[in-house]
């Protein structure tokens, strides 16, 4: 039998090619792209631009200098340079839909130089990261050039600040969210809504989502899993202090959760090989993503969470443990972790809220 060393991404669809995925993802950003540009004037398009070119150029150079180190000819036409497969274009499309529309062109490029830089180039290009590049970016410019701008426009603008620190701080409620300007049907549309350029319109990113669904391009079970994970845990502590429904339901709206969940999170790179795996992966997600804004100093947790749990993906694929499909006894285990999450984060949030 033959044995096939690959690097990621691993695609199950036999004729799958990571071209062909990476040209589905950028097609799907495309209606939040146009509404992103739409929704904040030319900032969205210059902030794009600079974000995708910033990632590009990065990797040229780096290739081009590693070519030149190897004793090699400086050609224009670098095999290493994966904009021919869309991927590192996609990445930076990805991490420039999360930054805010009041943000320095020069913080955008830096960052995502760094991004690209130090989370994927340095373990040795496409295949070889563990980390997100697009989610280590966008850290990266919270956690370096907070001083710069006020924070609130760094977190997804005036929305994940606010409405997420209202929920936490339990004075929101229906009325309040409709006097605010933060209606349910604002932040599925993303209509006149602030916030950070591709992660308001719930709407387009679900329709992106879909087709990537229907191209077979990413596993449906992650943003699942991820959405899932975070709805019943804020059902957990909608019951235990009486909230209403609005709860969950701003939650899974707001913030860049749905974002994260369809877009990021879903990296054929970074993610688990298995499927069971994947479910673990995304659990973790959905958990580390509430428990940061409910109970953290920050109000969102989204990209924190996806490169907190893109360290134990080498972990959840440790061939003595990694199963393609779940048993009983480890289905059983798992179940038994989702209640007692819930429960523990029910009880706990009237301890600390």
């Amino acid at each position: 039998m033959e044995l096939v060393c690959k690097t990621a991404p691993h695609l199950r669809k036999p004729d799958a090619r990571a071209t062909r995925m990476m040209r589905d993802v950028s097609i799907a950003l495309a209606p939040l792209v146009i509404f992103a540009i739409y929704q904040h004037g030319l900032s969205a398009l210059w902030i794009l631009l600079v974000a995708a070119l910033s990632m590009v150029a990065t990797e040229y150079i780096y290739y081009q200098i590693i070519d030149r180190l190897n004793g090699e000819k400086l050609r224009i036409n670098n095999k290493s340079f994966t904009v021919y497969n869309f991927s590192v274009v996609t990445s930076g499309l990805i991490y420039g839909l999360t930054l805010p529309d009041a943000i320095p062109l020069v913080v955008v490029a830096i960052s995502g130089a760094i991004g690209i830089l130090l989370a994927k180039l340095i373990f040795g290009g496409m295949g070889q990261n563990i980390f997100n590049p697009a989610a280590f970016a966008r850290v990266f410019v919270t956690l370096s050039f907070g001083t710069v701008i006020a924070y609130e426009s760094f977190i997804d603008a005036d929305l994940g600040a606010t409405a997420l620190g209202i929920l936490n701080e339990h004075i929101l409620n229906d009325t309040v969210v409709s006097a605010d300007g933060y209606s349910y049907w604002a932040m599925f549309s993303g209509i006149g809504l602030p916030g950070s350029l591709g992660e308001t319109s719930a709407l387009l990113i679900l329709v992106g989502g879909l087709y990537l669904f229907l191209r077979r391009s990413f596993d449906i079970f992650i943003p699942l899993t991820y959405l899932g994970t975070v709805f019943l845990l804020s059902v957990g502590v909608m019951l235990s202090t009486d909230a209403g429904w609005w709860f969950p339901a701003v939650h899974l709206l707001s913030g860049g959760l749905m974002f994260g969940a369809v877009y990021m999170a879903t990296d054929p790179i970074t993610m688990p090989v298995t499927r069971p795996g994947r479910i673990y992966f995304a659990f973790g997600l959905g958990v580390i993503t509430f428990v940061i804004r409910l109970f953290g100093n920050l109000p969102e947790g989204v990209v924190f969470s996806i490169l907190i749990m893109n360290m134990f993906v080498p972990a959840i694929d440790y061939h003595k443990w990694a199963k393609n499909k779940f048993t009983v006894k480890s289905a059983t285990i798992f179940t038994v972790i989702v209640i007692t999450t819930i429960i523990l984060t029910a009880v706990g949030v009237n301890y600390v809220l």
